[in-house]
């Protein structure tokens, strides 16, 4: 079933294409009119098949996170073990 939203859109971008054309048969040329027209239609087209931010939503995984924390010694731990690097100034 398609939405109002993208029957609107499609309607909205095919009447400023129909405006386009009809100003370029009633002037015989290109103006800037014609121009505005044509480059404005795709703007209610891509917002009339924008996809619904409602159905799209994430839905947020319950992670249990461990409230303990241990304690370590910094005192004894050497950072080379570990994979870190020690700058050099």
């Amino acid at each position: 079933m398609t939405s109002l939203r993208a029957i609107i859109g499609v309607t909205f971008s095919l009447i400023l294409l129909l405006f386009s054309i009809y100003n370029f048969m009633i002037n015989n040329s290109l103006t800037t009119q014609v121009w505005s027209y044509l480059l404005l239609a795709p703007l209610p087209l891509a917002i009339g098949l924008a996809p619904n931010t409602e159905k799209l939503k994430l839905y947020k995984k319950n992670i249990d996170w461990d409230d303990e924390t241990s304690e370590i010694d910094n005192e004894n731990i050497d950072p080379v073990a570990f994979g870190y690097d020690i700058p050099i100034l």
